[in-house]
């Protein structure tokens, strides 16, 4: 009672209530997040296969150059953790053509795991063998991610 005039007693929100309000703002979320409206990261779109080329370019060359090394170094962290150095080093001299010039034959876009990744495909020139190599954005740098020879 305040000045002697009956109060009426606010209306409380049942907890049903406030849990239905709670899950449809999670639901609103969700669909957003699903939409691509929102998220915690940009998404990345597809890689440029022109703009991720000269990473490829590179990464042979140093091969061919006997410049193996400075190639292994020119991969992502994860090409790295999957073969070391003298792993790839010796990759490379087990199939020696990769010491000669490859004929470019395509590029496109592929998607590993969820990424998006730019994937060159080069032939030796007796046409024996295939190289493919995937190279993706890390860390602002297109580096070589996975080297496949068929």
């Amino acid at each position: 009672m305040m000045n002697g005039i009956p109060q009426r007693a606010k209306p409380q929100a049942s907890f049903l209530t406030v849990l239905i309000e709670h899950l449809c703002a999670v639901l609103l979320v969700s669909a957003a997040m699903a939409a691509g409206l929102v998220g915690c990261a940009p998404s990345a779109g597809p890689p440029d296969v022109d703009a991720a080329r000269p990473a490829a370019d590179e990464f042979l060359r140093a091969i061919q150059s006997g410049q193996s090394s400075q190639a292994w170094e020119s991969t992502t962290a994860e090409f790295k953790s999957a073969q070391g150095r003298e792993k790839f080093l010796r990759y490379v001299k087990e199939h020696k053509f990769l010491g000669k010039p490859l004929d470019f034959v395509s590029a496109e876009t592929v998607t590993i795991q969820k990424r998006p990744q730019a994937e060159y495909v080069f032939r030796s020139g007796d046409g024996r063998a295939t190289v493919r190599l995937l190279a993706r954005n890390e860390n602002g740098a297109w580096r070589i991610d996975r080297m496949l020879i068929d």
